[in-house]
């Protein structure tokens, strides 16, 4: 699986403090191996948004990432908190 970073998504993790974006980045790198298992990706609080393959995984209790996918790709595309994921949707 590749892993496409969209600009939105890197300046939302810009913004983050070290810590939440190290949690983010192990939520990188863990994605491709649980999503076909998916007894280990409910760990990560992975749970579809919308119908067009959207997706968020839980960072902690007030982060949230999002992102779609796509054949072999997982682009993300927003952190943020519960509120910026809603506003997100809504603009879809």
């Amino acid at each position: 699986m590749k892993l496409l970073l969209m600009e939105r998504f890197q300046r939302d993790l810009a913004a983050l403090s070290p810590q939440e974006r190290s949690r983010c980045f192990e939520l990188l790198i863990n994605l491709p191996k649980t999503m076909g298992a998916p007894h280990a990706h409910s760990g990560l609080g992975i749970r579809k948004l919308h119908a067009s393959g959207i997706y968020e995984a839980r960072v902690g209790l007030a982060l949230r990432v999002v992102f779609a996918l796509r054949s072999d790709q997982a682009i993300f595309v927003r952190v943020g908190s519960h509120e910026d994921v809603r506003k997100y949707l809504a603009s879809l």
